[in-house]
């Protein structure tokens, strides 16, 4: 769903490190004690600081002399060129805390690969034990050296053993290389990795102090290997041989850093921020060019001539002149524009298309904020979704993913295509780079996989649903977005919290009917009132026949049961009940039939008809009597019939009518939600409903 992901990569010591895991909390965990012995420096006489006593290695901030100390000397090692401006809040001398143990940071690495470059902090835990603080695209991760296990993939061709000794080789790139492929099971100390990113590094320039002579130049192939719960691995391949790092990727708050670098625009006045930026000029059409996430941007397109450049070093080149023939896309989100989005201040510092192989397009918003990282707003049809790249690799479940104990279905696969770019990029973008994209739903999230088919590296990332309402609020855009379009992969289901009620409620309340209902037959008097045998030829001169007085007790209104039986034979007996109440001369009609036939075709056969009966609600107690007509058919005055009554019966329609009123509205809302998933369905090639046999967009393929 967005652009590539973090690079975390382990710059291996030219010495082993004391400590093999993260150094265990102290019960009065302190700040390490700060060493700042200082030298003069050999080259110009500047003092030069070793902040820690496991420093022997440092960067005279003056003139960038190397300067190594070997006891109370110090000498001089060459210089290193200028380090490359960024925006990273960290510096020489900030705090922070790593599983309850602090740390100083006390000098810095930088290293580079062929699409940019990233830090490395080295961090002074205290009582000589350090580590790396490494920092990359606004990501973070803590790491420690450890013995080169058993089983590593070239140990055998570099001549390492499974103690973990290092034995010098000269071809450990190509052993890296080779060893090393994306997706490669590894197992560490017991936790199974998968290899997730393979690059080539070198070593640009170092600042600050160090416990080993930092070498420019120095070429290794570094794999960044995930595993669960963010820990991860990095193994490093060099002429030196194999070395072995573990750690867990943190983000910025979980470090509880402290002392940071002062930042133009975000720390202090926005006012002085344009002047900070740091600045270039375009070498396709000379125009000047302002980087907004200095040292981590490596792509940036010129808005005067839409050339590309690659903003990676300080020799700033053209990468893609063909972008200067892109056709104009006014990007929704302005480039520059700042907005507080679900609690964070972001700037947008990018937008690019992107166009599938259906010829279906979008647009990817790249937000910085230099404390939070990078993240994404993606935009389809006017729908809005805010992306993170993730620090561990989600779970796999047969076709699903699990992430945060949340199993996503698979909606859509296949291959993108840029088709605009404008702004900066923290990877080293092109038009019509396509990329192998995966999205995987449970609205309203998604998590997306991405595989660029010319690069060892698959990226994860999580997405949340934004209300268009919400982006337009955060970036004042309250009159540019419009109405969201049809359904979209992620868009949550506006009846399914409706829904999620229902389907907990809904259950109790029909046993609760039930129940009661049950209670309430049970309670009923069901009590005989009496019986009139009848023949037609009783009928008077109007034809009807007329019953004595009689009495329907009970306390209140009920429902009486009127039931005809007769001894119909291959005919049948109608007969046109009323029910007469003489205290008020209301009248109830009850028209029943009774019928029976029988014969022989292939086999006898009949039809029993001959007991029907009638239901009467509202009925009060009271004096009654009935008024019956009588016809049959073949005519026949002596055909004996019979009518029974019997007051306060079940009436059983009333229950399941009112069971179908008590599911009508679930009903209502299932359907509806039920339809909303049909239509976000009906755009996958995965849908569930085609398995089921209902219609899906792929039917009409």
């Amino acid at each position: 769903m967005c652009g590539k992901g973090v690079p975390i990569f382990r710059l291996a010591a030219a010495v082993a490190l004391r400590s093999v895991r993260a150094p265990p909390r102290s019960a009065d965990a302190s700040w390490p004690t700060m060493y700042a012995q200082s030298h003069e420096c050999p080259n110009c006489g500047a003092p030069v600081a070793f902040e820690s006593a496991i420093a022997v290695f440092a960067v005279c901030a003056h003139c960038r002399s190397n300067v190594v100390r070997r006891d109370a000397q110090v000498e001089l090692m060459g210089q290193q060129a200028q380090l490359p401006p960024d925006i990273s809040p960290l510096r020489i001398g900030t705090r922070g805390s790593f599983k309850g143990r602090p740390f100083v940071i006390i000098g810095r690495v930088r290293v580079g690969y062929p699409e940019g470059s990233w830090n490395e902090w080295c961090a002074d835990f205290g009582g000589g034990c350090w580590g790396w603080v490494a920092e990359a695209q606004g990501a973070f991760a803590v790491s420690f050296e450890i013995a080169v296990p058993a089983g590593i993939p070239g140990a055998e061709q570099m001549g390492v053993s499974g103690e973990g000794s290092l034995a010098l080789s000269n071809q450990g790139l190509a052993v890296g290389r080779e060893s090393m492929p994306v997706g490669r099971r590894v197992v560490i100390n017991g936790v199974a990795y998968t290899v997730r990113d393979r690059k080539q590094t070198v070593v640009l320039g170092s600042e600050g102090s160090l416990p080993f002579v930092a070498v420019a130049g120095r070429a290794a192939v570094s794999a960044d290997l995930g595993g669960p719960r963010r820990d991860f691995a990095n193994i490093e391949y060099s002429e030196e041989g194999i070395r072995v790092f573990e750690g867990r990727s943190c983000t910025f708050d979980e470090l509880q850093f402290d002392e940071l670098r002062p930042l133009p625009g975000w720390t202090f006045d926005a006012t002085v921020r344009e002047d900070a930026a740091d600045a270039l000029n375009c070498t396709a059409c000379g125009a000047a060019m302002q980087l907004r996430a200095a040292g981590l941007t490596m792509v940036a397109a010129c808005a005067s001539c839409g050339a590309l450049l690659d903003t990676s070093h300080p020799q700033v080149q053209v990468v893609d002149i063909g972008a200067r023939r892109q056709k104009v896309v006014v990007p929704v989100v302005p480039i520059g524009r700042r907005g507080n989005l679900l609690g964070t201040e972001y700037e947008c510092i990018g937008m690019l298309q992107r166009r599938d192989s259906g010829g279906y397009a979008w647009q990817e918003y790249l937000l910085f904020n230099p404390f939070a990282g990078f993240r994404w707003l993606v935009t389809y049809q006017g729908h809005w979704t805010f992306v993170e790249t993730l620090l561990e690799e989600p779970g796999q479940n047969v076709s699903e993913r699990v992430f945060g104990g949340q199993p996503y279905r698979l909606f859509s696969q296949g291959q993108a295509q840029v088709s605009h770019v404008l702004g900066e990029f923290y990877w080293q973008v092109r038009l019509r780079d396509r990329v192998e994209i995966a999205d995987y739903i449970a609205p309203p999230q998604v998590l997306s996989s991405e595989k660029y088919p010319d690069a060892a590296e698959i990226t994860w990332s999580h997405g949340i649903y934004v209300e268009p309402a919400v982006v337009a609020t955060a970036f004042g855009l309250a009159d540019t977005l419009g109405a969201p379009v049809g359904t979209y992969l992620n868009q949550p289901n506006p009846h399914a919290a409706k829904g999620a009620t229902l389907r907990w409620l809904m259950p109790l309340l029909s046993v609760a009917y039930v129940v009661v209902a049950l209670v309430g037959m049970a309670t009923r008097d069901n009590q005989f009132v009496g019986e009139w045998n009848f023949t037609p030829g009783q009928a008077g001169t109007n034809g009807a026949i007329v019953t004595e007085p009689f009495q329907i007790g009970g306390t209140h209104a009920q429902s009486l049961e009127i039931a005809l039986g007769s001894a119909v034979n291959n005919g049948w007996l109608e007969a046109d009940v009323e029910l007469v109440n003489l205290d008020n001369q209301s009248v109830r009609e009850a028209p029943l039939e009774s019928s029976y036939y029988s014969g022989y075709d292939e086999g006898p056969w009949t039809e029993d008809n001959r007991h029907r009966s009638v239901v009467l609600s509202g009925i009060s107690p009271g004096r009654y009597r009935l008024v019956v007509e009588a016809r049959s058919e073949p005519k026949d005055p002596d055909m004996a019939f019979a009518l029974r009554l019997t007051r306060d019966v079940v009436i059983w329609s009333n229950f399941w009518v009112g069971l179908v009123v008590l599911l009508a509205y679930p009903a209502f809302r299932w359907l509806r939600e039920h339809a909303f998933e049909r239509a976000r369905w009906a755009e996958s090639d995965f849908s569930p409903f085609a398995a089921l046999g209902e219609w899906s967009a792929s039917d009409d393929d």
